[in-house]
């Protein structure tokens, strides 16, 4: 925690120049902005992306939506006041009283002062204060964190971070400097699967390739979010790639990837610290030498105080060494998670990570760093600068020699980029093609492509749009049941599109004689909420590209409720999680952000084989770790309180494994 504030104090102080050049306070009329919470980085939302006259604004993680897109109009000519307006429902931003912490919501235009709203410097260059013209009061966080769905309302200005913001104008601006890229191609079979190929990597004699892949039943661990290592190797010079094989003596359980070719391509660089004791954790970059063929043993790179608050990091450094960037969510990031730069402070060991700026990074996520040999041409993946559709690939220079100075990033274009995913960008050792992941939708599945450099593009090429995609649907078929019964309730669902230009939103009702609900919903990916009288909201991730049948369970909203989380997974004799628990503690996260209000304890079980003690501490670290997980995802701490029972409070019996391993368990129970 001292390392949290600590790096946040660093931050509030860093940013005295953060889009002060990109955002003055005088917005254009014809601009779309985010409007950026200075205390968060996250955006001004309205809540579920709803039309509806009332509807709330909230804080929510950028990515682009249209509910987080504002036009900032002046009431009169030359007026000081200016009309926010939301670009997905054309209403205007508007205090609902005078109260302090009166709720702000989006309305119809009316010239009330309520929806009248001054620029007031304040903080940090850049940052500003919006003032209602009703009542002198700032537009404000309702509580100073970083969790989605935090209300905005209306205080009495104090000069807090969560009082100011910053405004990010989303104005798309096409790479000129670059040479012409010819049209993406597919890899063939050999690499590219019914699967997720991403992050490819080449070894400097571009004969050998390779690459992460999730989602395929090839995989250590069948068909999940985790990827394995695969390589791929070609013989005739990189025009075709042989059947790629798992690689296996650098797989494990959890989420693993090949960052980079190293000590000209005599070293790789691997996500995560593989410990001495043979145990894994996806936390941190590992550097392990290549004997022919076959990678020896990982060792953990010594980053000076390397953390991450969230899992989704990636790495690169190039084949000298000099430099590691880095994709890390941190308390002093912009947004999600933002590049960072560590330079070697010798004896083996890495500097702390410094944030590359405002520049590169955005309100969004920025990550998939690759830098030319030269280290002056950076390119990267981002989902919060404006493009095409999802993630796009930018390109930006380095101005100096102090990592925070780069040029404005431009957007490779419409020819590498598009309405679904790009990311993973690298050029081959000459310089003459360029690999990157690609897919058709925002959420896959993604290919391993290349493209020609210099190509001579055909006339107005880089002035016509892609065409647009044909439109696909999709249907969600379920059940909303009562977590501790199973029995069928009624309930309203909720379908909040969360990518694509279009805002979507779709309910749906299941009824007590069976629960079943139907939603038709263009393909994309949605959050999905249940609500029932009495429970707890339940709400879950998905993407919708064929047609799904996923089951709700609501817990009843009552102190003293208790639930077992099944599919919670740890290493044998080991606090550590495995990746297969993420999606069950994904969706309680979910839940409790959902249900503010609520608090849980988190109590840990083991069987009775072993030391009666350390089975008391193991289950002690297990809810632990949980909890340090949920926190991670927003949860505030004091939310959350633990205790380990160890094998004392047995639910079968411990004579054989089939019923004993039921007592391995973690349940949580509510208490307020």
């Amino acid at each position: 925690m001292i390392r949290l504030i600590g790096s946040l104090l660093v931050w509030l102080s860093a940013v005295t120049a953060a889009w002060a050049q990109a955002a003055p306070l005088g917005p254009a009329s014809n601009v779309w902005y985010g409007v950026i919470s200075r205390s968060s980085g996250r955006a001004l939302d309205i809540a579920s992306a709803s039309p509806e006259n009332g509807s709330r604004g909230v804080q929510w993680e950028f990515t682009q939506a249209q509910s987080q897109q504002w036009r900032f109009t002046p009431v009169t000519a030359n007026s000081s006041y200016y009309r926010i307006e939301a670009r997905h429902s054309g209403k205007a931003l508007t205090l609902e009283g005078p109260g302090d912490n009166a709720a702000v919501v989006q309305q119809p235009w009316s010239g009330s002062l309520y929806q009248q709203w001054r620029i007031v410097a304040a903080g940090p260059a850049g940052s500003f204060q919006l003032v209602c013209r009703g009542n002198d009061f700032s537009l404000a966080l309702a509580a100073a964190d970083k969790a989605n769905a935090t209300p905005v309302v209306g205080q009495r200005a104090l000069g807090r971070a969560s009082q100011q913001w910053w405004l990010f104008p989303l104005k798309l601006t096409v790479a000129t400097d670059q040479p012409a890229l010819g049209a993406p191609q597919a890899l063939g079979a050999g690499v590219n699967s019914a699967g997720n190929e991403l992050q490819p990597v080449l070894t400097p004699d571009g004969l050998t390739l390779y690459f992460a892949r999730n989602r395929f039943a090839g995989n250590t661990e069948g068909n999940t979010e985790s990827a394995d290592i695969w390589v791929s190797r070609s013989t005739d010079g990189g025009e075709t790639w042989g059947l790629a094989q798992r690689l296996d003596v650098l797989n494990t359980p959890q989420n693993n990837g090949v960052m980079a070719l190293v000590e000209s391509g005599k070293a790789v660089l691997v996500r995560g610290r593989y410990e001495r004791d043979g145990s894994f954790r996806d936390d941190g970059v590992s550097r392990a030498p290549l004997a022919g063929k076959q990678a020896l043993k990982p060792e953990p790179l010594e980053i000076s105080n390397y953390y991450s608050n969230g899992t989704s990091t990636t790495f690169f450094a190039p084949a000298d060494e000099k430099v590691l960037l880095l994709s890390l969510e941190r308390p002093d990031a912009y947004g999600a998670n933002d590049l960072y730069v560590s330079l070697p402070a010798g004896n083996g060991t890495w500097g702390e990570p410094r944030n590359l700026g405002n520049v590169i990074n955005s309100p969004g996520f920025e990550f998939a760093p690759w830098l030319t040999p030269d280290g002056r041409t950076l390119y990267f993946a981002s989902y919060g600068h404006a493009g095409y559709g999802s993630s796009d690939i930018f390109v930006s220079h380095r101005l100096d020699d102090s990592w925070t100075a780069w040029s404005a990033p431009q957007n490779l274009g419409p020819g590498i980029n598009g309405p679904g995913f790009e990311a993973y960008f690298l050029l081959t050792p000459d310089g003459k093609q360029a690999y990157f992941a690609k897919a058709r939708t925002p959420n896959g599945p993604a290919d391993i492509v290349r493209t020609q450099v210099g190509v001579v593009p055909p006339p107005d090429s880089t002035s016509v749009a892609p065409p647009a995609p044909e439109l696909a649907r999709a249907t969600l078929t379920g059940r909303v049941l009562d977590a501790k019964t199973r029995k069928p309730i009624t309930a309203a669902i909720r379908a909040e599109r969360l990518d694509g230009p279009t805002a979507v939103l779709v309910q749906a009702r299941s009824e007590a004689n069976g629960g079943t609900f139907q939603l038709l919903v263009p393909a994309g990916r949605y959050r999905v909420a249940a609500t029932a009288g009495g429970f707890l909201t339940a709400t879950d991730t998905l993407t919708l590209t064929t047609n799904q049948t996923r089951d709700f369970l609501v817990m009843p909203a009552s102190v003293g409720s208790r639930l077992e989380l099944p599919t919670l997974i740890f290493a044998q004799g080991k606090y550590t999680m495995l990746p297969a628990s993420f999606t069950e503690l994904n969706r309680l996260a979910g839940t409790l952000l959902d249900n503010p209000t609520v608090n849980i304890r988190l109590e840990g079980h083991t069987d009775n084989v072993g030391n009666a003690a350390l089975n008391v501490k193991l289950s002690e670290e297990r809810v632990q770790e949980v909890k340090r997980y949920l926190v991670r995802r927003g949860v505030a701490e004091n939310r959350i309180s633990t205790i380990g029972y160890g094998g004392s409070k047995p639910r079968a019996s411990n004579e054989r494994e089939e019923t004993r391993r039921l007592n391995r368990r973690v349940e949580f129970t509510i208490v307020k």
